[in-house]
């Protein structure tokens, strides 16, 4: 963050705090030093997120530069004063004159101390009158309190700021307040009623093209207060109109500081490197991603879903931060509803507010880095992608490169023929780079984060990705369960009835590193679409593993297949263990099957290009030790029984072992995204083969007129056990009492 130029070391001190108090901030760590001090004394300190690492929230690289700076500067001053004549008078000069330079020099530390003091003073009253203000339900405070508030961001960060408040009767019959504010580019005007009203925030550009009121409703939208609409005007005298604000008034200033800070960041730039039009470059990702969008969406016929799902994804302006964003994934509840034709309309018209859908989005921005990594385009070029003809005739370019991306054609994308992008040459002098910020973050794996974080090409981030071994830290499967993490079984009940299935489920303890990603540095625009994939794969695995782990803990007693013998009505219990053993890719669930008493493994594979899960079942062996005898007449056992129902398999046509096709697998699993629905799915499909199965072999058991009866109890008690779970319906989750 730019700041003013310090010149004493108690300024310099003060900055420094201040990017601590930032960065703890950003982590989400404590920033009371008491806190601070109690958590660094624990023998087993609180379990933090990870997200200490180069694709956290705060550049890493940049946070190190910058206490460099800081630490240099103080001891730089420190060496200058004890070079100086100061210091030499007091330690080898005259005789007479060292008790008055002595006095001097105590003199100096006392008013430093004394400033000190006085800053901390003055520092906590404004913090305090800050509370009040905002605290207020009075209009004009409230007004101070906003424009303020803005002024302080805007000068923090480099930007010049004009205040006026006159009387517009055009806009309002109230005086308004107007804050302007000024960069080497932009120009922001924000307008205040004296109720507090906020009224109208424009952007202005030094290129007019760059224009857009997406991008003004959506630095309002962060201002507005909730109480925007309790206006009371007085019918005798307009000009004592109030403003009734709500007590939870409250306007999000930390989303208007992201997003002021990435047009000041953009402007920074432009005046740091002013053969550079950032502004345009940006402008170039957006109407590329556009373009592909376009290509894509006429490929598939207006097929947006899968466009959505497999291309490139769906382009928004100025939707989460100023600049281009993509929507690649969100949940299939989340989908459930959605009028894929009205969002189409939406999407071509620009309208960000007609989509209320919780995407998971990237958005493009600059940020500064420690060295140069991206290419730029010329103001004369319109874009990085080649059109259609261009791809055809287009060789070469004087700035730079062309590129085939072959990986933009495979099996499983949309175009058909590879991309080719023009690949600008990177200026060593630009210490900038292109950044996806991800809304919201995302827990990945270990690997996908190294690469992720080697598509930047900058030195160390790759490798520092994985340095970090602590115990203290979660776990991958940790942070995707976000509860209570020394429980050991999560219960997931689909059915009512006293003969529901309850499906008890914990995961391998075995730990998986992994990391919150806030944001991805890459060199060029055509690394998003790379980005996306490896998203789309973990976000796919993070939807099917926290499926086991959303409902109540369990109490630890075990029934299993006790439960379905003759005159016990109690509800079904399966105990099933989730493994990762190779996240995202891989997930096995393996159970115990009640009703074929036999080892099952679902295998779940997450396709790398779309995401998509497919299933099989994996080879199931007979659990051997399970039912010794059955009834208390002393009859053949259950392990004869199912030695004899395999002989006698060759002769009635049925198979030996249960088995499902895995094309119907992966169907159910795609349907739903849920892992309890396709266990559900299994156990309902093996209890009506077990049905078939004693059906088929009814003559070979008339003729063992001991077991018969046991066999006739045992097949009425499954069928009671299974009344419900054998009937389709909705999802029903039972809370634990």
């Amino acid at each position: 963050m730019p700041t003013m130029d310090a010149s004493t070391v108690q300024e310099h001190l003060r900055e420094l705090k201040a990017l601590v108090h930032d960065s703890l901030k950003q982590w989400n760590l404590s920033t009371d030093t008491e806190a601070a001090t109690s958590l660094a004394g624990m023998s087993n300190p609180t379990r933090m997120a990870n997200e200490l690492h180069p694709l956290g929230p705060v550049q890493v690289g940049v946070l190190q530069k910058e206490y460099k700076e800081k630490i240099a500067a103080i001891r730089a001053i420190c060496y200058s004063f004890a070079q100086g004549p100061l210091h030499q008078s007091l330690n080898g000069g005259e005789s007479s004159l060292a008790p008055a330079f002595r006095k001097y020099s105590t003199v100096l530390k006392d008013e430093a101390q004394l400033e000190e003091g006085v800053t901390a003073v003055k520092a906590s009253m404004k913090e305090c009158q800050n509370i009040l203000r905002a605290a207020s339900q009075d209009g004009t405070i409230k007004t101070d309190h906003l424009l303020g508030t803005v002024k302080d961001m805007a000068t923090g960060l480099g930007l010049e700021c004009y205040m006026e408040t006159t009387d517009k009767p055009s806009v309002s019959l109230l005086p308004v307040s107007t804050l302007t504010i000024g960069g080497t580019v932009i120009v922001i005007d924000i307008e205040v009623e004296s109720t507090g009203t906020l009224l109208k925030v424009k952007v202005d550009y030094s290129a007019p093209i760059h224009q857009d009121e997406r991008i003004e409703r959506l630095l309002a939208h962060n201002l507005r207060c909730k109480c925007s609409k309790l206006i009371q005007v007085v019918p005798e005298n307009k000009k004592d109109a109030t403003l009734n604000h709500l007590p939870e008034c409250s306007r999000d200033f930390d989303t208007f500081y992201r997003n002021l800070k990435a047009l000041a960041t953009l402007d920074s730039f432009q005046k740091k490197y002013p053969n550079i039009d950032f502004f345009h470059n940006i402008r170039s990702i957006d109407v590329d991603l556009k373009e592909l969008f376009r290509r894509e969406m006429l490929i598939t016929n207006k097929d947006l879903q899968t466009v959505f799902t497999q291309g490139h994804g769906i382009p928004f302006t100025h939707a989460e931060l100023p600049g281009p964003s993509v929507a690649y994934w969100a949940s299939k509840v989340d989908l459930l509803d959605v009028s894929w034709e009205a969002l189409t309309t939406a999407v071509e018209q620009g309208a960000n507010e007609k989509v209320k859908i919780p995407f998971h989005r990237i958005s493009i921005t600059m940020e500064e880095a420690m060295a140069s990594s991206s290419g730029y385009l010329p103001s004369t070029r319109s874009g990085f992608l080649l059109s259609e003809e261009e791809t055809q005739t287009l060789n070469s370019v004087p700035y730079g490169t062309i590129m085939t991306d072959q990986g933009s054609v495979s099996a499983t994308t949309i175009l058909q023929h590879p991309l080719r992008w023009v690949v600008p040459n990177s200026e060593p002098s630009v210490e900038a780079a292109y950044v996806g910020i991800l809304h919201p973050p995302v827990v990945v794996s270990e690997e996908v984060a190294k690469q992720l974080a080697a598509l930047s090409n900058q030195a160390g981030l790759n490798a520092t990705m994985g340095n970090h071994k602590d115990p203290g830290y979660l776990s991958l499967q940790e942070m995707l369960i976000n509860q209570n993490i020394e429980q050991a079984q999560w219960e997931i009940v689909l059915d009512q009835g006293p003969n529901a299935i309850r499906q008890l489920f914990s995961f391998d303890r075995t730990k998986n590193e992994g990391r919150l990603i806030h944001r991805i540095p890459f060199t060029h625009i055509s690394q998003v679409y790379m980005c996306t994939k490896l998203l789309r794969q973990q976000l796919a695995f993070n939807t099917l593993f926290q499926s086991c782990f959303n409902e109540t803990q369990h109490d630890g007693t075990t029934k299993r297949l006790a439960s379905i013998l003759p005159g016990n009505d109690s509800s079904l219990e399966v105990s099933i263990v989730v493994q990762t053993p190779q996240p995202p890719r891989t997930i096995l669930v393996s159970f115990l099957n009640p009703y074929t008493e036999t080892n099952m493994v679902l295998e779940i594979q997450i396709d790398a290009g779309t995401g998509q899960p497919s299933v099989q079942l994996l080879s199931s062996a007979t659990h051997n030790n399970s039912y010794s005898s059955v009834g208390e007449d002393g009859g053949q056992g259950m392990d004869g029984l199912s030695q004899q129902q395999d002989l006698d398999s060759s002769s009635t046509g049925q198979p030996e072992q249960f088995t499902v096709e895995a094309a119907k697998l992966t169907e159910v699993l795609r349907l739903s995204d849920n892992v309890p629905i396709l266990v559900r799915w299994v156990l309902k499909k093996s209890l009506a083969w077990m049905k078939d199965r004693h059906h088929y072999q009814g003559g070979h058991r008339a003729s063992m007129s001991h077991s018969s009866s046991a066999m006739g109890s045992f097949v009425q008690a499954v069928r009671r056990t299974s009344a419900n779970a054998a009937d389709e319906g909705g999802i029903l989750k039972r809370t634990r009492v």
